[in-house]
C-alpha cells in the first residue's frame, strides 16, 4: 500500500512533532506513537501509520549507525523522548515504532501489503537535498545551543546521511523538521529552494509551509 501524499508533513518526521519536547508523559510511547498513526482527519484510515512505519522500517534497516539514527531522532524530536536518557537504543527505538504502526495499518488494511522496499532515488534528487543541508549548516551554527548536546556539523552529517543512503525525502522532511524545532533562521532564497525541493517530491501545500515564518524570524540578541 503506498501513502496517499498529505496536504501536511507525514511519516517519521511527523512522528517526532508528538513526542516534541516537553513530551506529555500523560500519555503512553505506545499511545503517543498510535495517536500519529490515526493521521488527520482527510487522510484515509492507515495511510498515516503506513508512512510512519515506511520511514521507521527504511531507516532501522539501514547502513546507518545507530548513532546517527538515534541524534536524528532526539535533535528532530527536540529532546522530548531522549531515548539516551531512557536508555533506549535507536534501532529498538524504531522497531518500537513500526510495531505500533503496523497494527495501525493492518487494522484499517487486513488485506494490504506489508512489504516495504527501499527507495530507488534519482542521484538528481540525492544532491539537491544533500546541497539544501548543507547550505543550512551556517543558520544552524548560529543555533548550536539548541540541539541536545550535538554540534551543528554532526547534525548536517547525519541529515546528509539519511538522505543519500536512506531516502532523499525522508532527510529533506527531516532537515525542515529541525530548522522549525529549532528555530533556525532561514533566507528568501532557502525557503524558494525548499519549495521547489517540495514541488518534486509532491509534498502538500501545507507541509514546506511550516517553515515560511523563520524567513522572517530573527532571535532575540543575548544580554550579558
Amino acid at each position: 500500500m503506498a501513502p496517499r501524499r498529505t496536504e501536511w508533513d507525514f511519516g517519521l518526521s511527523r512522528l517526532t512533532k508528538f513526542f516534541a519536547g516537553p513530551w506529555s508523559h500523560e500519555r503512553t510511547v505506545d499511545e503517543t506513537i498510535a495517536d500519529a498513526a490515526l493521521g488527520h482527519l482527510d487522510e484515509p484510515a492507515g495511510e498515516a501509520a503506513w508512512a510512519i512505519l515506511a520511514d521507521a522500517v527504511r531507516l532501522e534497516q539501514s547502513s546507518l549507525s545507530t548513532e546517527v539514527i538515534t541524534t536524528v531522532w532526539t535533535v528532530a524530536s527536540e529532546g522530548g523522548y531522549n531515548l539516551d536518557y531512557f536508555g533506549v537504543d535507536g534501532r529498538d527505538w524504531l522497531r518500537q515504532v513500526a510495531a505500533v504502526c503496523s497494527e495501525q495499518a493492518r487494522q484499517a488494511h487486513p488485506a494490504g501489503t506489508s512489504v516495504i522496499e527501499a527507495v530507488a532515488a534519482s542521484e538528481d534528487s540525492v544532491r539537491a537535498v544533500v546541497a539544501a543541508i548543507a547550505a543550512a549548516e551556517p543558520a544552524l551554527a548560529a543555533k548550536a545551543g539548541t540541539f541536545f548536546g550535538h554540534k551543528p556539523g554532526e547534525v548536517v552529517r547525519v541529515l546528509e546521511l539519511v538522505a543519500a543512503q536512506v531516502d532523499p525525502d525522508l532527510g529533506f522532511r527531516l532537515l525542515l523538521r529541525v530548522l522549525d524545532a529549532c528555530g533556525v533562521p532561514i533566507s528568501d532564497a532557502q525557503y524558494a529552494q525548499y519549495e521547489a525541493l517540495g514541488e518534486v517530491f509532491g509534498h502538500g501545500r501545507f507541509h514546506v509551509s511550516d517553515v515560511e515564518y523563520l524567513t522572517r524570524y530573527r532571535p532575540a540578541p543575548r544580554t550579558a
